[in-house]
């Protein structure tokens, strides 16, 4: 009986105290649902190291104001098939000036003639009209003679003749000036002369280049008219187009010529063809006007 009082009274007291508990456990979780709940003491953030960019590469020319001047490679790339016309190269021709030029240094000195065209393969071009280089490499008051042929044509089709004094350098000749307009697909052969004595034209020096004109893809006469006068002698050099690039950058030199950048971006184009003569007058000059 003594037991069954206890018990009846333990169950009592748990029911008393189950309430009690019960509200304690509640007001724990409230208490922590309120911790959660709380904003979090700032902390300031732990920066995050990126990788500087590099700096960029800047030719700058003294003046009023900086400007920066870009040069792209020229980097020649002729298409595949190319060649001369039977086996000939092109080039340059070395000799010795019997024309005085009234200078005692240049009596009977050694001089160099050079067409600027590939040596191994004839040039392209995409224009009726394009202009054509040569080179001297000293004074003289010997006649210079261009000539245009091609072999369905019986008659030259450009006779071009320069009379004394020859400066020393590079030259051209613009077609367009003369009215002469290249074919499509036609291989035509250009050749400069020296003329020493006219009565006796076995003793001409002689040097001669090829050119063709094609027609131009779809992409490069976008990129042409997109691009900036600075960038179409490496556009055309690229897409093989060797007459255009040369044309190209020695207008660029014609209008800016001590400018040493556009000397070194010409003088790499020659020595792509193999004229290491020009390029060495070149670059010369680019040396003399950078210092």
């Amino acid at each position: 009986m003594k037991c069954l009082t206890t018990l009846a009274g333990l169950v009592m007291i748990g029911f008393t105290l189950a309430p009690l508990c019960a509200t304690a456990v509640a007001e724990e979780r409230v208490a922590q649902t309120a911790d959660h709940a709380k904003p979090q003491q700032d902390v300031p953030p732990t920066p995050i190291a990126l990788p500087s960019a590099p700096p960029l590469q800047r030719e700058v020319k003294p003046g009023p104001a900086d400007r920066t001047i870009v040069t792209p490679t020229l980097l020649y790339k002729p298409p595949l098939g190319l060649g001369a016309p039977s086996g000939l190269v092109a080039g340059a021709s070395r000799g010795t000036s019997v024309c005085g030029t009234g200078r005692p240094e240049d009596h009977n000195a050694e001089f160099l003639l050079s067409v600027l065209a590939p040596t191994d393969h004839a040039g392209l071009t995409i224009h009726e009209q394009p202009s054509l280089y040569w080179y001297l490499s000293a004074a003289t008051n010997c006649r210079i003679e261009v000539t245009l042929t091609n072999d369905r044509s019986i008659a030259p089709l450009l006779e071009l003749s320069s009379p004394p004094p020859i400066r020393q350098g590079v030259q051209r000749v613009q077609l367009a000036d003369h009215g002469v307009r290249l074919a499509p697909g036609v291989q035509y052969q250009w050749t400069v002369a020296l003329v020493p004595d006219p009565e006796h034209r076995s003793k001409d020096i002689i040097a001669t280049g090829w050119i063709t004109r094609i027609a131009p893809t779809e992409m490069l006469q976008t990129q042409i008219a997109q691009a900036q006068k600075v960038e179409v002698a490496a556009l055309y050099a690229e897409a093989g187009m060797w007459y255009d690039a040369m044309a190209a950058i020695s207008e660029l030199i014609a209008a800016a010529p001590q400018d040493p950048a556009l000397r070194r971006q010409r003088t790499a184009l020659l020595e792509q063809v193999r004229l290491p003569d020009v390029a060495e007058y070149d670059q010369k000059i680019s040396t003399d006007s950078g210092s």
